[in-house]
Order: structure tokens, then C-alpha cells, then sequence
């Protein structure tokens, strides 16, 4: 019994120690369309990669962040900058539940 309890705890410790390094999605809260890169990166600090499509004249920066502190693992999300503002921000792929019960 006492086993599963520190097994539990571990989890939840390691879990949470994500958390304090990636961050959690609810950083993304701060932002708002119209904000700066700068503003952004201000904000939710360096991103992890940078890219871009000429063609669009956009600009993406892209971070990690868990969904909760507790997730599993880190998710991807991007900022869109188009003419120096963000036009668009949230997760890269949205999970979609596969289970049909």
C-alpha cells in the first residue's frame, strides 16, 4: 500500500516538474491579437523555433507548453505574426479523441 502511495507521489512530482520547465498552456492566456513579437516573447519568453512563409509574410514562433501541469507531455503551440502583430495563437494540433465508447 505504502508502495503505490510513493509511486503516486512520483508521478505527480515528476509531472509537475514538466510543468515548471515547459510551462503550462494557460501562459497563452496573456496574449491577445495585436501584440507585438516582442510583446510576446516578453511574455511567454524565448521560442523553442522560429519560422516563416514569405508568401503569406508571416512569421511563426513556436513553444512547448503542457496542457496541465499534470499532462503527460509537452504539447506544441504557435503564435502567427503577420505585418509585426499576432493575427493568430493556440495549439499546433488539437487532440482529437479517437474513442468511440
Amino acid at each position: 500500500m505504502l508502495t503505490k502511495k510513493l509511486a503516486a507521489i512520483a508521478v505527480l512530482l515528476l509531472s509537475g516538474c514538466q510543468a515548471l520547465i515547459y510551462g503550462t498552456a494557460s501562459d497563452f492566456d496573456k496574449l491577445s491579437l495585436g501584440m507585438t513579437k516582442a510583446q510576446v516573447i516578453q511574455t511567454l519568453g524565448a521560442p523553442v523555433s522560429v519560422s516563416a512563409d514569405g508568401d503569406k509574410g508571416e512569421e511563426y514562433l513556436i513553444y512547448k507548453r503542457m496542457k496541465h501541469a499534470i499532462s503527460a507531455w509537452p504539447r506544441t503551440y504557435s503564435v502567427t505574426i503577420r505585418s509585426g502583430k499576432v493575427v493568430k495563437y493556440g495549439e499546433q494540433y488539437e487532440e482529437k479523441n479517437i474513442n468511440r465508447f
